[in-house]
């Protein structure tokens, strides 16, 4: 089932854009911890967790999601890279800059964020492990902002993976972890106080998506 995926999982980068989410980089390591996080949301077979990192006054978010649906319509709904995808609330623009291979590229990105504060961009390395026996795939997400020179937006920085596994033949568990710097004088509370909310919405929104 999944060596028709390889073509369309180069996934470049279509992750949960939430309306205001978290920050500053850290590396994809940090993440294969399951120490520190708090269950902040439980609901609809999705759970949102949260914790604070030693580096960073925002939080970063974790999220597991069971979604009823088989893996390709889950891949699906995820989008390509190219365009924003229904279920990012904050996608303005999406573009794949240069593809390194089927499952490796490089994507630029616009978020809309809401007034007052100013858009930002990102630029996103993002590269695929597919493991066709185990019926998974794992993105990792590194930011790349040196690949692509800073334009009239405040520059994002984000790090993150998140893993696509099949558990049956109609359904599929998803789990997104992700810790952004969104640059700027932005106010760590701003992010932190809806981040549970404005995950939990976005993920609920691609597994409508993928379930339909």
């Amino acid at each position: 089932m999944l060596k028709c995926l390889k073509t369309r999982i180069a996934l470049n980068y279509p992750i949960p854009l939430l309306l205001l989410t978290l920050s500053l980089a850290v590396s994809g390591t940090a993440y294969s911890s399951e120490q520190g996080w708090i269950l902040e949301r439980e609901e609809d077979r999705i759970k949102v967790y949260t914790r604070p990192e030693s580096d960073s006054p925002f939080l970063a978010v974790k999220v597991t999601a069971v979604i009823n649906a088989s893996f390709e319509k889950v891949v699906e709904a995820m989008g390509s890279g190219d365009g924003c995808g229904e279920w990012r609330a904050v996608c303005k623009s999406s573009e794949i800059m240069s593809t390194v291979s089927e499952t490796e590229n490089y994507v630029y990105m616009v978020l809309d964020l809401p007034w007052p504060i100013s858009d930002r961009d990102m630029v996103i390395h993002s590269d695929a492990d597919i493991d066709l026996e185990a019926q998974t795939v794992t993105v990792n997400l590194v930011s790349a902002s040196s690949s692509h020179p800073e334009q009239d937006y405040v520059r994002a920085e984000s790090n993150g993976q998140y893993l696509i596994t099949a558990i049956a033949d109609e359904q599929v568990e998803f789990t997104y972890i992700m810790h952004t710097d969104f640059g700027g004088d932005l106010s760590p509370d701003i992010i932190n106080t809806r981040l549970s909310t404005s995950t939990y919405d976005d993920i609920k929104q691609l597994q409508e998506l993928a379930e339909k």
